[in-house]
């Protein structure tokens, strides 16, 4: 039997992707059921789409004090820091420039809605998640009345991540959440886990592969995700500085790095910056980035393991 054969594998659907679960444990289907319901946890609490959610309830009462849940607080502080990293280029309190944008529901009823309707005017400067007013001790916040937080930019990281805590026990295995990927262990051939990087101008070619081990991969693309309004394609990638769907000479951004969070967030990042800013970003980062220009021509980071 070759170690393929061995494979444990759970796909579903979760925050409008498919997921699949590797595992080398022949034994680890109730560690991926279980890792399957942290992602349909995470959804439930941190969807903006669902009006039960935590999210929702959070933004329906900003200008006034809300406790909320350990893992609410804990997120929201993890985005804080990653908005300080970045100089302010991460910031998920872009939810009112999503929506003038024409991202006010779930992706695949903004794709088919009607073409006839228009983005209305991008709002920068409504604050940021700098503004929330975060108390560790009560777990409370308050976001001022204007600022309202989509976290989706971090969320399907964070899912993968807490995911991987699930499947700590089985050692081997692999998490693929619609290209957020988190491996650990060994692998099917022993050298880590190989993966594909797609490329975004052609759905059915790679880019190349890399054996990740023990690390995370997430990729932001401009080239999925989009729509077209007034004649103009727009996107889900929000420039907070101006407010509207970002202009970069990067179309897309792959990034390894330690976890699933830490590369969705660089990627993210990278792209809003460019090639060349970009770059360095990741570098100083300790990750490793593979870059897709607007013209179609790719380069990486000085030690991206696929170079």
């Amino acid at each position: 039997m070759s170690p393929a054969d061995l494979l444990g594998c759970h796909t579903f659907f979760a925050m409008n992707t498919r997921v699949l679960l590797l595992s080398r444990a022949w034994d680890s289907a109730e560690l991926l059921c279980e890792a399957e319901q942290v992602f349909h946890g995470v959804e439930e609490r941190f969807s903006r789409f669902r009006p039960s959610s935590e999210l929702s309830r959070l933004n329906d009462m900003s200008g006034h004090t809300v406790i909320v849940s350990p893992e609410m607080f804990h997120l929201l502080d993890l985005c804080r820091q990653f908005h300080r990293l970045s100089g302010g280029l991460f910031d998920p309190a872009i939810l009112p420039d999503l929506e003038s944008a024409g991202y006010d529901r779930s992706f695949e009823f903004v794709a088919t809605h009607a073409p006839e309707a228009t983005a209305t005017n991008p709002t920068p400067g409504h604050g940021s998640i700098a503004d929330l007013a975060m108390d560790r001790s009560q777990r409370a916040v308050q976001a001022p009345p204007a600022v309202r937080l989509d976290l989706g930019g971090i969320g399907k990281g964070y899912a993968v991540d807490r995911a991987a805590q699930a499947l700590v026990p089985a050692a081997d295995f692999l998490i693929d959440a619609g290209g957020d990927i988190f491996a650990s262990g060994d692998g099917p051939d022993g050298d880590g886990w190989l993966v594909a990087v797609a490329n975004p101008l052609r759905e059915d070619e790679e880019l190349g592969v890399v054996r990740l081990h023990g690390q995370a991969l997430a990729t932001s693309t401009v080239s999925r995700r989009r729509w077209q309004r007034d004649g103009r394609w727009l996107h889900h990638l929000i420039d907070p500085r101006t407010g509207e769907p970002a202009l970069s000479d990067a179309l897309s951004v792959s990034v390894i790095a330690a976890s699933a969070v830490e590369a969705d967030v660089c990627a993210k990042v990278a792209l809003l910056l460019g090639v060349e800013s970009g770059r360095q970003f990741i570098d100083a980062q300790g990750a490793h980035g593979l870059f897709v220009g607007s013209d179609g021509s790719w380069q990486a980071t000085r030690e991206w393991p696929g170079g």
